[in-house]
């Protein structure tokens, strides 16, 4: 007999013994040793409770009917898993070296319960010596699943799903063979559906196979959708998956991502989701908050403590009306805590301590256009950074009526209530653009500049100007404005009279002046002049931030002569919300009624002699006045920092 001949027999005589054994023996015995080893390595329960069996095929496949996995000790539910049919094949070759495959695994009416302790340990961590450590699982190459359903509870977030999973018949034929997800429920709270359709559920291990996937999710009101391919489906890893975000406020996020975005309006967001380990990329995203656009890159690293936003931001367009969240000014769709009384007008929201110290970040924001209803901002640049709870603004920089206004802006949440320091610069302010209302002069209407520098505490804006302390001043040098709102200041009858006839002209500017100080939130006035050759107006009074109320007096004091002058003091009262501008009318009704006395005694000519008014021809100190209101504004944060912790 020759060699081959020999090595023939004994190989039809082996694989005779194996059909003979494979025939012959009861497999149904082998469930104990079998339920025994996967115990031992899971550290939970496992039974067949049916029959067990080995059909001869290449590669062999095993069946196992009724098969319970079960749940972790702290579970009232016993089994996490059910499986009505098991059918594996397995890869001997493999098994010989040492290695277990599965080249096709198929579960029937499969039913598993995941879910998290009130500890926070999930029961799918196995093992009772090292909860941190999962099972090394044989490798799988292909799973398919018919009519198998996945709950997943978390009573710690209010979170039950429930989700239907099954290997749709169209793709039977398909080596992806394609799985698809339905479910419902609540995520956190949140009435929750999802839709969701992939390759194969384990094949695609493989990075060089890149996992197809298409997503839809519901939480509450917002809606996410996903598509595109996992690099590595087990771990979401992926790079320019197409990503989608919609809903009616950005704040709604915090409760489902962590991520602590303040109130906004509706906003709709379209780009590319990339995830490498612990960090997550929404990369050149585009689409809208309100009715600002919003485009650029949020990056969140959920590997740091706490966790690490940034992002660079652009709007092309932004309306100052959706940025209200930021401040306490708007609260999206959630009902304001604390609502501000009906005649007051500064934020009263307290800001949420929760997510102040809810993540570090560092993000880049620019506004190129601002539209606002009453004040001409025309971009914006800023730079925020939360560091361990305090929040810096270094720079806000708003550009405004031909100008700047920057501020440098510090919230420190670590203190209770919050401190706040604010230093504020303005340049080149233009007064006309200032007030495009206000009747001035066409052409060199001159700049105005100054300097704030202000401390306080509080959980809200309302709060935190309540308690400022500090020094402003607003300086303007040169310019010119028309002669006719001066005159009518100094209710100069008679040369107002024919500046409205003859036509306004303008007056040069000496000097304009405003020097406050402030203590426990009243802004007291310490200099307020504007002087120009024709009149000179002095300011006294308050602005005072504990109530918004207006207390201020404007004097003005005409430097030439007039015929008919009532020379009444303006005074400014009322509220921030509902402000009212008139004439103190205590010495005009006076010098009034003198003249209709006179004018009874004289014929008429002497009714003008009270109304005369020849002027003090007087100059402010300009100089004197500027150089102060410099000195002033340049208090040292040290200075004022005692007062931020008064209560």
């Amino acid at each position: 007999m020759t060699l081959t001949r020999s090595l023939k027999w004994t190989t039809g005589v082996l694989l005779a013994l194996v059909v003979l054994i494979v025939m012959l023996v009861d497999w149904n015995g082998l469930r104990e040793p079998i339920a025994r080893r996967i115990s031992s390595a899971t550290g939970r329960s496992v039974a067949v409770n049916g029959d067990l069996s080995v059909h001869l095929s290449w590669p062999p496949r095993i069946v196992a009917n009724n098969v319970v996995f079960g749940n972790a000790a702290w579970s009232p539910d016993p089994a996490m898993a059910e499986i009505q049919r098991l059918e594996l094949t397995i890869d001997l070759f493999k098994l010989l070296m040492g290695q277990v495959e599965f080249p096709e695994v198929a579960l029937f009416a499969p039913h598993v319960l995941l879910e998290v302790s009130q500890d926070g340990v999930p029961n799918w961590v196995f093992g009772e010596q090292d909860k941190n450590k999962s099972v090394d699982f044989p490798t799988i190459g292909m799973l398919t699943i018919d009519h198998g359903s996945v709950t997943y509870r978390d009573r710690n977030n209010h979170t039950e799903l429930a989700l239907d999973i099954r290997t749709l018949e169209d793709g039977k034929d398909d080596p992806q063979r394609k799985l698809e997800v339905a479910g419902k429920g609540r995520f956190k709270g949140l009435s929750t559906t999802l839709h969701a359709r992939g390759g194969a559920l384990l094949s695609l291990r493989r990075a060089e196979n890149p996992y197809p996937i298409t997503a839809n999710a519901m939480l509450g009101t917002t809606k996410a959708s996903i598509e595109g391919r996992l690099l590595d489906p087990l771990h979401l890893k992926g790079e320019e998956l197409n990503f989608k975000l919609e809903g009616s406020d950005l704040a709604l996020l915090f409760p489902i991502i962590g991520v602590p975005f303040p109130p906004t309006p509706a906003y709709k967001l379209v780009g590319f989701l990339d995830r490498d380990g612990d960090v997550w990329t929404f990369r050149r995203f585009k689409g809208t908050v309100g009715q600002s656009d919003l485009a650029g890159t949020f990056t969140v690293d959920r590997g740091k403590r706490p966790q690490m936003i940034s992002a660079e931001l652009v709007s092309k367009q932004l309306l100052m009306t959706d940025l209200g969240g930021f401040i306490g000014a708007g609260r999206g769709t959630q009902p304001s805590r604390t609502p501000p009384p009906s005649d007051k007008v500064l934020p009263t929201e307290p800001f949420s301590l929760e997510k102040l110290n809810a993540a570090n970040a560092d993000v880049h924001f620019r506004g190129e256009k601002i539209v606002t209803e009453n004040m001409l901002l025309d971009k914006m640049n800023a730079h925020l950074t939360v560091n361990d709870g305090v929040l810096k603004l270094a720079p806000l920089d708003f550009g405004i009526a031909g100008g700047n206004l920057v501020s440098l802006i510090e919230m420190d949440g670590r203190q209770r209530p919050i401190a706040i320091r604010v230093d504020t610069t303005a340049k080149g302010l233009h007064l006309d653009q200032l007030f495009p209302t206000f009747r001035l002069a066409d052409s060199n209407t001159g700049t105005m500049g100054g300097r704030a520098r202000l401390a306080g505490h509080g959980n809200s804006v309302a709060q935190m100007l309540a308690s400022a302390n500090g020094e402003a001043a607003l300086i303007m040098d040169g310019g010119s404005v028309g002669e006719l709102v001066l005159r009518l200041s100094n209710l100069d009858m008679a040369n107002s009279l024919l500046l409205m006839l003859g036509g306004d002209r303008e007056v040069p500017i000496r000097c304009m002046v405003g020097n406050f100080k402030a203590i426990d939130g009243v802004f007291s006035v310490q200099e307020l002049v504007l002087d120009t050759p024709k009149v000179n107006i002095t300011g006294s009074g308050n602005v005072d931030f504990t109530d918004e109320s207006l207390n201020l007096r404007l004097v003005p004091q005409s430097k030439g002569f007039s015929l008919a002058s009532l020379r009444g003091p303006i005074v400014v009262t009322g509220t921030f919300k509902n402000p009212t501008l008139r004439p103190e009318m205590g010495g005009v009704i006076a010098r009034g009624a003198l003249a209709v006395a006179l004018g009874a005694v004289t014929s008429g000519v002497g009714a003008l002699i009270p109304l005369l008014d020849f002027g003090n021809d007087k100059d402010s100190d300009c100089a004197l006045l500027v150089y102060q209101a410099k000195s002033d504004a340049r208090v040292k944060a040290s200075d004022i920092a005692p007062r931020a912790g008064k209560r």
